[in-house]
């Protein structure tokens, strides 16, 4: 059982899709996609209650459509942004889905299982994975 932050799930469901396009054994390749399926379905809910806190603050138009900032001339920021009505109060609650405690029930994976690749030319093994894309996966690596 691993315990994570939900403001973690998305770098950890991104660092999965990179290293799955990878070439892994197939032991550890089946434990990650097994990983990314447990993943997925809480990286979902937290989005949900991310776009929902976002239509909670953003100002809305006499219709209920959500407002975007707008210059002085009175046109759309590009890129679009919402206007928020209290941004402080947005961040705050952010902050607390973020912090959120999820427990999913897998082992964690060692590295020397998907990142190890032996030099053909000395024969020492070696590293073959994207410092960032380990990075993204941390929480779900062991050394």
């Amino acid at each position: 059982m691993i315990k994570l932050k939900a403001g973690d799930l998305r770098k950890i469901a991104e660092g999965l899709r990179e290293i799955l396009q990878k070439e892994i054994p197939m032991k550890p390749a089946y434990w990650l996609g097994r990983i990314a399926n447990k993943v997925t379905p809480e990286l979902k809910v937290f989005e949900d209650t991310r776009i929902s806190l976002l239509k909670k603050h953003t100002k809305k138009d006499k219709k209920g459509n959500l407002l975007f900032k707008k210059d002085e001339k009175g046109e759309e920021i590009k890129p679009q942004k919402y206007d928020i009505a209290d941004e402080e109060a947005l961040v705050k609650e952010f902050e607390e889905l973020a912090a959120q405690e999820i427990e999913i029930n897998f082992n964690p994976i060692k590295l020397e299982d998907i990142d190890v690749e032996t030099c053909e030319k000395c024969g020492r093994k070696k590293g073959n994975i994207k410092p960032a894309i380990l990075a993204k996966l941390e929480n779900i690596i062991v050394i």
